[in-house]
């Protein structure tokens, strides 16, 4: 993916507010049969008694895929890694399969796995991550690393390990609406990014685009340090959804969970970090998005996502369980609660990122990061807000993922 990282305190975040406050996406969703918002607080409590997710499992996955080597587009560790997980998912009861596209002359795969609600399909729900690893560490203090593939531990694996111990409990939670795994290819490939995404975004119908009731992305998830941010763009809904479960689960810092331990400093969405990545194709088409990053890999590193990212540091030893399991936790507490779905983008006003279309330049490489401090100044989004005399630039730097 192309990320452009723009830190934002919540402050200035009003600046936005005002502009799209005013915006309405027309676009429609599915309904759903169950509503997150009329949950009682000790009912959420109780479903954190059935969560499964563990966190060792996932760990031993990133080991797997990176041991895999380079999952570059065409290797054939990209293959390897295709054929092993659909043998996997296949045997569990899920309908895999893939789609092939040509992209800047690269061959890019898709994988999908779904499985099928127990009752008359109520639509579905996609849970999304990027399984390739970047082709160059170009990030790496060492020069003569730049031009090796990274490791893709956090930046790749970690995401899709999520979703492989996910699949081994989604069979059992009798959901009324279709799970759809997706592993998508050719998102961190320099010098293009988020190809795959952008494929299958560009070949869905109008019908499969009003039948999806939210995409939720998960992307550098298992840093030992974990901190999740805000992500903008991104559904006002389902972030207020996903602190309202990081706060039962004990993710939150100043809260009390339901355990009745204070929070941790884990979900810190009082910082919003503009990235452009995966999500931001389903949320071009109206579809309720969210992306579950850590934005800071390692070392806080100016106009990077960390000293980590990007770098031959990316290595397995750099993630753990324990934040796996946080970040697994909460997605099987959304799924088991239906927060990610009854979700209504054309009346969730509540947010400053829920827009029909949000556009970023690309930039090429040569030109630098953008500044991180000058917050929303440097956000455009083109086209909407020159409609009310505001034009912010953003010039878009890449997660190159």
């Amino acid at each position: 993916m192309h990320h452009a990282a723009v830190r934002a305190s919540t402050a200035p975040r009003g600046l936005v507010l005002a502009v799209l406050a005013s915006m309405v996406l027309a676009s429609a969703a599915p309904v759903s049969h169950a509503s997150f918002d009329d949950l009682e607080p000790s009912m959420l409590c109780s479903t954190i008694d059935e969560l499964q997710f563990n966190g060792t499992n996932a760990n031993a996955s990133i080991a797997w895929q990176v041991g895999l080597g380079p999952r570059i587009p065409g290797s054939n560790a990209s293959a390897e890694f295709r054929s092993t997980i659909t043998a996997d998912l296949a045997s569990l009861g899920y309908e895999v399969s893939n789609q092939t596209h040509e992209r800047y002359g690269m061959e890019l795969t898709n994988l999908f796995a779904r499985w099928p609600s127990n009752t008359t399909s109520n639509g579905q729900l996609v849970l999304s991550a990027h399984y390739d690893s970047r082709n160059v560490a170009d990030q790496d203090e060492n020069e003569s690393n730049q031009s090796l593939p990274v490791p893709g531990a956090n930046d790749a694996a970690s995401g899709v390990a999520v979703l492989l111990e996910l699949a081994r409990h989604i069979p059992h939670m009798n959901l009324e609406y279709d799970v759809v795994l997706f592993f998508n290819d050719a998102e961190d490939q320099q010098p293009k990014y988020t190809l795959g995404a952008e494929a299958w975004a560009e070949n869905l119908t109008r019908d499969e685009i009003n039948a999806t009731h939210a995409f939720v992305l998960l992307d550098m998830v298992g840093d030992a340090d974990l901190q999740l941010h805000d992500i903008a763009p991104g559904n006002a809904t389902l972030k207020s959804r996903v602190v309202e479960l990081g706060t039962s689960l004990g993710l939150v810092n100043g809260t009390t969970s339901c355990n009745g331990e204070p929070g941790l400093d884990v979900l810190q969405y009082e910082t919003t970090v503009y990235v452009l990545d995966d999500h931001v194709h389903a949320h071009n088409l109206g579809i309720p998005a969210i992306d579950l990053m850590d934005t800071s890999f390692g070392v806080p590193k100016p106009y990077t996502f960390g000293s980590y990212w990007h770098t031959m540091e990316d290595t397995p030893d750099k993630v753990s369980a324990e934040s796996l399991a946080k970040v697994g936790r909460l997605v099987e507490l959304g799924l088991r609660t239906d927060a990610f779905v009854n979700i209504n983008p054309a009346t969730d006003t509540t947010g400053e990122e829920d827009t029909p279309s949000v556009e970023l330049p690309e930039k090429d490489e040569s030109e630098g990061y953008p500044n991180q401090n000058t917050g929303l100044a440097v956000m455009a989004f083109v086209g909407l807000v020159s409609i009310l005399g505001l034009l912010v630039v953003v010039e878009a730097k890449g997660k190159r993922s």
